[in-house]
């Protein structure tokens, strides 16, 4: 177990039993979740709380995932060292973080410049060089800095976000949320194949949609 983990050894170790039962067993991830704090991510009112199977509220009107479900998401992406990924929505930085541990860069956008500030401070304590975070509208057209092996989005669609083959390498994963809100919502896997995308159900999961546009106040 890291040092970070020390105030949280039950938390973590239930989290790690859930995350095996669902055949999350791999040594290697296992440690990348141990090295990075969940902790340092949440508000500091919830700190104690920071590894419960619980949503917590943030800045900016927004909620953060449980952190089983984010890692989740990010195993299902299947990333590999030399991937770039594309990640819509940097919220608390969390996940950012994790990805950035298994890629070869990270490009991270998202549309409250207070986040990005917060989780830009959070990752340059962990001492993290390979992540670009930029204010940008992910909604619906294409953002980044070319094609990408790797999209993240952990909001939802009602139905496939088309815009993410244009930005996919051939044989690329997205990863994202669909269904309706307040409605029975999937996570999936979308793998580019030609001018389509395979869909591959995970799990239930409930997000809030894709915001449009950029925060001008915040």
């Amino acid at each position: 177990m890291s040092n970070q983990g020390h105030s949280f050894p039950e938390a973590i170790v239930a989290l790690m039993l859930r995350l095996r039962e669902i055949g999350i067993v791999d040594q290697n991830f296992v440690k990348l979740i141990e090295s990075v704090p969940h902790e340092q991510f949440v508000p500091a009112r919830y700190f104690d709380q920071a590894w419960k199977p619980q949503t917590l509220p943030m800045a900016c009107g927004q909620t953060m995932l449980p952190p089983e479900m984010t890692i989740r998401l990010v195993d299902a992406l299947k990333v590999e060292p030399s991937h770039s990924i594309l990640e819509i929505g940097t919220g608390s930085g969390y996940q950012t973080a994790l990805l950035a541990r298994l890629a070869k860069k990270v490009f991270s956008v998202d549309r409250y410049h207070v986040l990005l500030e917060a989780a830009k401070d959070r990752l340059g304590r962990l001492g993290l060089t390979n992540v670009t975070m930029v204010q940008a509208d992910g909604s619906s057209n294409p953002v980044g800095q070319g094609l990408y092996d790797r999209i993240i989005i952990d909001s939802s669609f009602e139905s496939m976000p088309r815009f993410l083959l244009e930005q996919l390498v051939s044989g690329g994963i997205a990863v994202t949320v669909i269904g309706p809100p307040g409605g029975q919502q999937m996570a999936v896997r979308l793998t580019k194949v030609g001018s389509r995308f395979d869909r591959t159900d995970l799990f239930p999961i409930h997000c809030n949609p894709l915001e449009q546009g950029i925060a001008k106040a915040l």
